[in-house]
């Protein structure tokens, strides 16, 4: 399945935009471009997650949009928005407790992005990114705590200095 994921800001915010099938392999890039631009001032308006393309998403990719909803959170005190969301996404962020979390944007935005920035594409999502999207998915309730615990004994793992993987 297609997936592609884009990245812009404008006077409005800051916008990701999922189209297709989004797994693992977009997030290192992601997060990176996210994290790096809520880390400058001024903090954009606001951010937002234009899901009414996406079909799937990934743990991986949710717990990067709850990483980065506390981040904003912590910075502005508001929520990320998750711009008209398909009804797959939606099963999906309710099914682990995100919905609850962010702010539903219905329609049109005045200010949405005419152009796009493509993400790239990295087939190779390291584990430490892996391990921080999923401790963001685990601390929304002990179900996700449980259902996540393993993966993030062996990501734990993987990250230790001398292992294999380093």
């Amino acid at each position: 399945m297609p997936e592609f994921l884009y990245f812009q800001e404008t006077q409005a915010g800051l916008f990701i935009k999922a189209v297709g099938h989004i797994t693992a392999s977009l997030s290192v890039d992601l997060k990176i471009l996210v994290m790096e631009r809520l880390d400058r001032l001024p903090v954009p308006a606001d951010v937002y997650a234009d899901l009414s393309e996406c079909s799937y998403m990934d743990s991986t990719f949710m717990g990067l949009l709850v990483g980065f909803h506390k981040k904003l959170k912590a910075m502005t005190g508001r929520s990320l928005s998750l711009l008209n969301p398909s009804n797959e996404c939606e099963k999906l962020l309710r099914g682990l407790g995100i919905w609850r979390l962010m702010r539903v944007v219905e329609g049109k935005l005045d200010g949405e992005p005419q152009f796009w920035t493509t993400v790239t594409k990295n087939n190779s999502p390291n584990p430490e990114v892996l391990l921080t999207a999923h401790q963001n998915l685990s601390e929304i309730s002990p179900e996700n705590a449980q259902k996540f615990s393993t993966l993030e004994e062996i990501l734990k793992d993987q990250i230790k200095p001398g292992s294999s993987e380093n």
